[in-house]
């Protein structure tokens, strides 16, 4: 059985993904839930200071390597491979990569001298 979890949609996403998160885990359309969250603002308010908190809270969809889902053909960067996070963290490691080589480069000629 898979366990279910709540998560920031990287697909089904209009501002922070948080209504297409909710709409997934509880298996409804995201327009459904993003109608009953505009309504229920206008007479209440109160849901928009629950989806700014839900946004800082909710953790972002994983995008998973062996993927049925992250292969949504829904989603922009649909057949590129990567998103802007994971093509981020990637020259993000790139550069610690480098920096690493260069700290080395940089300790052997300390222990030649």
């Amino acid at each position: 059985m898979m366990e279910r979890r709540l998560y920031r949609s990287r697909y089904d996403k209009r501002l922070f993904g948080v209504c297409g998160g909710v709409a997934r885990f509880l298996g409804v359309d995201a327009t459904l839930v993003r109608i009953g969250v505009v309504i229920l603002t206008l007479f209440t308010g109160l849901p928009l200071l629950i989806y700014f908190l839900l946004a800082l809270l909710m953790p972002k969809e994983p995008v998973w390597s062996y993927g049925h889902e992250s292969s949504d053909p829904y989603d922009p960067m649909f057949g590129r491979g990567c998103d802007l996070d994971s093509e981020i963290e990637r020259l993000e490691k790139r550069a610690l990569v480098q920096e690493v080589h260069r700290l080395r480069a940089e300790l052997a000629k300390w222990r030649g001298v």
